[in-house]
Parts: structure tokens; C-alpha cells; sequence
């Protein structure tokens, strides 16, 4: 029997929404259908991703106001490991602050930032967003091109080169002494020896006054020697010299009784030249100057080399190995080596410079062995001499300076004209002369950035302006100077400098610079001497040579000058055949060097004129044709003259100076 469930009375109640249920064929139950959303389980999603939200919000702010605080706390603050490629990641602080400028300041000038770090890098600090520091800083940070120190390319924390890698063509010459120093990293080889004690205090100052980061190396005394071909103390030099010369070592006194250090102070280095004098020193103290030069000859670190001296020591080449039909040297048994020497270019050791020069004679009696001759300069003792009247092998035996010289042999007939004189003391083969060609190549490169220049300053002997001389060479190569300077007194309103300490290598048309001297001015005329009885000698029997009239000048001094520094600059020589109303010389031949836009020292033409070209005479070698930039006023046959080497303009375009 079944039931029937009764029908429901209808009511006020409406009727329930009908729902879809799904059949579950298994369970044959019936259940709601999910949406999607729920289904993939994503409302537990939704409330873990809004929670990580507020997590990163409130650490973010956090950051911010610490940040803030920080940059409100020390707003100079700037970081130290930037550009330069090192250490980009690990930036520090310093702790200078640097006074914030303002944008009108910026624009003016930049504050150029250093460090005496050996390897720190420096980052530049933010910049005021303004238009013109903004225009500026980005022209400094694209590398754009500069004057003077050169801007180098830097884009900030890590990737940038620094500061200072760019050009700076236009680097402007320092005056040292009387000499222009094209040099941002200079170093300098200084003569120790007792004669040039007294002048150790005052260059020092000289040079650190315009190069406060200048290396000074010292040594006692400047020669070069070399074996075979291999310069003694040089890069290459690997044997035991034989040429044993003395170096001297620690302090001597100076002339005012003070004891002074005749070694190099290496707490005055730069790291740079701390590094080289701990791998050469023992090159520098056996070498001289040969090994200092030889080795820094190709090394980057300097752009400028000066060597400091009296220069009497000179160059001495020995040979010790077999070369063409000579056969090697060897020792006697139980001798003490000593082998021969080929080269030497001190008067007195058996041979001179490699060179020649023409002078000419002003008179000499046939049957007498003195020729007068009113310029002797670049005249040596041992020349071999040629010309009319002197015969065959006659040598110069004595030299009276702008007066006379003595031969060997008497005069066959009156002495005239042109007379031609050279060492001829070389004994070198061509191969034992490679070392002076791989010298002069190597300075040569200071022309286009690839070597140091060359500078020479000598208190005695003008070593560096004798052509031919290896020292010569490689100043001219470099396009670096070589100047006389003398030490003495000199008063304003007068044309005479007083009480130099020698007159050596000095003489009539040399340009003269110093304290109160007129830019332009020269030597006008050299001092004579008397001699007068010697005051410090009490029975009066001996004589004391003493100055009669002082050296003068072209112009009056300017300023008063107390035991100041008179720079000198040799001249180039030379003798030509001036014609009138010509800018041409013909035959010139002698002790020449000429290069175009030297200027001629010579009344006969107007001031200022300078040489145009230098062109060889291929029918007579030897002799050249001078073209100059304006004509000669009057006709001269074998005239003496000089020129003066031009000023150079060349900068460098090296990097910064180095650190201590």
C-alpha cells in the first residue's frame, strides 16, 4: 500500500528558486555547481597577496625615510671607488666635506679633485640639476674635448675611465731655471759630486717650486760608459764593469761646513719612482746617468727627463769582443783587466767628439804655429786641423778661447779663410755605435707622446749643444733644451752681472734670462782679468787673478739680483756666404745643426729673421744652402753664424701627475 504526500495549500510564500544540480553517476547524489574562482582554490591566494602587499609597502616606506635621514644628515658626502674601473661595487665615504657650491660657481670654474693614493679611484659628486651645470657636467662626462689637464670620460659608479684620461694638447711649459719644461711628470738626475755641492739646496727648490711631485735622483757624479755595445747600469746590462769609477755614497759637506745627503732620498719619491729605484738602484749607482737613462729612456712613467750637472765626466766606451777583423780581448795572465778603450769624449782621454768644426783664421805668420782666430768655440785640444797653410797631420795642441790655438806644425804659408778641424779619434765599427742610433730613436718618440724629452742644464761645460755629442742628439731628437746656468749678483739700473762662479762655455751673443734681466736681452761682451797681488798672502809674492771689467748685457737689470741663478742659451754655429739683398746662404758648413725657424743672431740681418729651409748641396756633401725669411743687408764671404734654436710649443698629452 502506498502513501500519497498530500498537496501543500497554496499560501503567501513564493515558490523557491530551482538551482541546477549536478548527477553524480557514481554516488547517484545530487550537489550546487562551483564557479571557476573557487574551483582553482584562489580566494586563500587573493588574502596571502594582499598581505605580502602591505609587507612591501611599509618595508619601502621604511627605506625612504632612511635614506632621507641619511642624505639630510650629510648632504656632502661623496663616493670614492667610481670611475676608474676599480672598485665600483665597493664605494666609500670620506670623510672631507666639501662645501656645496653654488650654479654660478660651477659654471666659472670646476674643483679639481686628487688623491695621494696609489690605488684609489674618485667618483664626482651629484651636480646641480641646472641648465648650465647640467650642460657642463655633461661635457665633462662624454669626454668631450679639453685644454690643459685633458677630461676623460666617466659615467659614474663602475663603469667610467676617470678623470684626467682625455687630451690636453695645449699643456703649458714651466720655467726651470731658464729652461721651458713641457712636463706633467717630470724627473731628474742630479750631480752629486763635490763641485756641484753647493747648487744641491737651491735646484732642489728651483724644480719642486714649479714640480712639487717632480723624483729627484742623486748620484756622484754623471758619466756614461758602455761595453761593446751595451750601456753600463742599462736595462740590458747584465755583466761586471770594468770601468770602475767611483760613485760615492752617503753624506758629504757642503760649503757651509753642513753635512748632505749624496744618495737618493726615496722618501721623497713618488710611488712611481719609489717602484724604479727599488728595481734599478744598483743599475743607477754603477751606470750614472748612462744606466739612469738607458732605462727610463722607454719607460711611460715620465714625459720629461733633466739631468743636472757640470757634465766633466763624458762618455767612455770600451771593446772587449771580437768585432770585423779585431779579435776579442783577453787579460794577460795574472793582469788585471783593462781593456782597450774606442770612444771617449774628455779631452785628455784619447779621442773627442765624433764631429768637426769650421772656423776661421784671422791670421798666423807662415813658419809659426799659432793661427788667430777670434771664435774658437766648439774647439778641442787633439783636433786634427785642415785648411791653407797647415800641413798634412797637424793637430791643435793649445787653444787661447776667442784668441788664437797652437798646432803641431808651423804654418807653410799665412793663415786665411776656412779652417776645418775634427777629432778623428773614433775607433769605433758602425755595429759599436748601434746603442747612440737606438738612443736618439727612443727620444725621438717624446714627438709624438712615446718618450720622455730631454733636458740638460749644466753649470760648466755645454756638453748637450756640442753637435755630434750623443747627449746633443737626443735633446734635439726629443725637441727638449739644453742651457748654461751661473750663479752671481747683479744690480738694478746696470748692465753687468757680477761674480759668476765660472765663465766656462760662455760667449758673445748667448741669450741670457734670470732675475732681472730684460726678456730679449744677451751677452754683449765677456769679463777681462788682471792679476793683483794676493791679499791673503802675507809676503805679498803671490798674484791672484781677479775680474778687471764685468760680463755685460744687452739692457739694463731690472731688479736687483743677490746670488740669483743667470740662465745662458748656447747657439747653433755655423759659417756661411752671405750675399746683399739675398735670403739665400750659400756653403754653409761647420758645427751646424740648423732646423727651420731658429733665428739668426747676426746684425747683418733684420731682427727676427729665421731660417725657412736647410737644404744638403748634393755636389759638395757636407755643405748646405740656408734660405731665410728676409734678405741680408750687406755681402760677407766664410762669416761665423749664429743661430738660436727655437722656442718649443709643443705640449703633451699625457696623463695626471704622479701620487706619493
Amino acid at each position: 500500500m502506498s502513501e500519497e504526500t498530500p498537496t501543500p495549500p497554496p499560501g503567501d510564500v513564493p515558490p523557491a528558486e530551482v538551482k541546477q544540480v549536478e548527477t553524480d553517476e557514481v554516488l547517484g547524489s545530487k550537489r550546487a555547481k562551483k564557479s571557476f574562482w573557487q574551483r582553482i582554490g584562489a580566494s586563500g591566494l587573493s588574502v596571502s597577496i594582499a598581505f605580502h602587499a602591505l609587507l612591501v609597502f611599509i618595508a619601502a616606506a621604511y627605506v625612504v625615510s632612511t635614506v632621507t635621514d641619511n642624505a639630510r644628515k650629510d648632504p656632502n658626502s661623496f663616493a670614492t671607488g667610481a670611475g676608474g674601473g676599480s672598485g665600483g661595487e665597493r664605494v666609500k665615504n670620506t670623510q672631507h666635506k666639501i662645501k656645496p657650491k653654488n650654479v654660478k660657481s660651477l659654471a666659472k670654474t670646476t674643483t679639481r679633485i686628487t688623491s695621494k693614493s696609489a690605488s684609489a679611484s674618485i667618483a664626482l659628486p651629484d651636480m646641480p640639476n641646472a641648465a648650465s651645470a647640467s650642460t657642463m657636467v655633461s661635457g665633462m662626462m662624454a669626454g668631450g674635448s679639453s685644454k690643459g689637464f685633458g677630461g676623460g670620460s666617466g659615467g659614474g659608479i663602475g663603469t667610467g675611465r676617470g678623470m684626467g684620461s682625455g687630451g690636453g694638447k695645449n699643456f703649458v711649459a714651466k720655467p726651470v731655471m731658464g729652461a721651458n719644461i713641457f712636463s706633467q711628470r717630470l724627473a731628474v738626475y742630479f750631480d752629486a759630486s763635490a763641485s756641484m755641492l753647493p747648487y744641491l739646496e737651491r735646484v732642489e727648490a728651483e724644480i719642486r717650486d714649479k714640480f712639487p711631485d717632480a723624483d729627484v735622483f742623486l748620484s756622484n757624479g754623471v758619466f756614461i760608459d758602455v761595453h761593446d755595445n751595451e750601456i753600463v747600469g742599462g736595462d740590458k746590462f747584465k755583466g761586471t764593469p770594468f770601468l770602475n769609477r767611483p760613485t760615492g755614497g752617503g753624506s758629504k759637506k757642503n760649503a757651509k761646513g753642513e753635512l748632505v745627503p749624496t744618495e737618493t732620498d726615496v722618501n721623497k719619491l713618488t710611488t712611481q719612482g719609489r717602484s724604479i729605484y727599488k728595481k734599478y738602484a744598483q743599475n743607477f749607482k754603477v751606470g750614472s746617468v748612462g744606466g739612469w737613462l738607458d732605462v727610463l729612456k722607454d719607460d711611460r712613467t715620465y714625459d720629461a727627463l733633466i739631468v743636472f750637472s757640470d757634465f766633466q765626466d763624458g762618455v767612455r766606451q770600451i771593446r772587449t769582443k771580437a768585432v770585423g777583423n779585431v779579435p776579442a780581448y783577453k787579460p794577460d795572465k795574472g793582469m788585471r783587466a783593462d781593456p782597450p778603450v774606442v770612444f771617449s769624449d774628455r779631452t785628455n782621454q784619447g779621442a773627442g767628439f765624433s764631429r768637426s768644426v769650421t772656423l776661421i783664421a784671422s791670421g798666423g805668420a807662415s813658419g809659426q804655429p799659432v793661427v788667430q782666430c777670434k771664435d774658437t768655440t766648439g774647439l778641442i785640444v787633439g783636433m786634427v786641423a785642415l785648411g791653407s797653410g797647415i800641413p798634412a797631420g797637424t793637430t791643435v795642441t793649445e787653444i787661447k778661447e776667442n784668441v788664437s790655438f797652437t798646432l803641431s806644425k808651423p804654418l807653410t804659408a799665412m793663415a786665411t779663410g776656412r779652417v776645418t778641424c775634427n777629432n778623428g779619434g773614433d775607433k769605433r765599427f758602425p755595429e759599436e755605435k748601434k746603442w747612440e742610433d737606438e738612443w736618439e730613436k727612443a727620444f725621438a718618440g717624446a714627438r709624438e707622446n712615446k718618450g720622455p724629452r730631454l733636458y740638460l742644464i749644466s753649470t760648466s761645460r755645454a756638453y748637450g749643444n756640442k753637435p755630434g755629442t750623443i747627449l746633443q742628439r737626443c735633446v734635439s731628437a726629443s725637441d727638449g733644451g739644453a742651457i748654461m746656468v751661473k750663479f752671481g749678483n747683479g744690480k738694478k739700473g746696470e748692465n753687468t752681472l757680477n761674480n759668476l762662479h765660472n765663465y766656462d762655455d760662455l760667449y758673445v751673443g748667448m741669450p741670457v734670462s734670470g732675475r732681472g734681466v730684460p726678456t730679449g736681452a744677451t751677452l754683449v761682451s765677456m769679463p777681462t782679468f788682471k792679476n793683483i797681488p794676493d791679499p791673503d798672502d802675507p809676503e805679498k809674492k803671490r798674484q791672484k787673478r781677479v775680474v778687471d771689467r764685468q760680463l755685460t748685457i744687452s739692457a739694463p737689470l731690472t731688479d736687483d739680483a743677490l746670488n740669483a741663478v743667470f740662465a745662458f742659451t748656447p747657439l747653433v754655429q755655423a759659417v756661411g756666404t752671405l750675399a746683399k739683398d739675398s735670403k739665400t746662404i750659400e756653403d754653409v758648413s761647420g758645427s751646424i745643426d740648423l732646423k727651420s725657424g731658429m733665428s739668426i743672431m747676426d746684425g747683418r740681418f733684420p731682427p727676427g729673421t729665421k731660417v725657412v729651409a736647410v737644404v744638403p748641396n748634393k755636389l759638395s756633401p757636407g755643405f748646405f744652402t740656408v734660405e731665410m725669411s728676409a734678405p741680408a743687408a750687406s755681402a760677407a764671404a766664410n762669416a761665423v753664424l749664429r743661430f738660436r734654436p727655437a722656442d718649443s710649443s709643443t705640449g703633451n698629452s699625457r696623463g695626471g701627475a704622479p701620487v706619493r
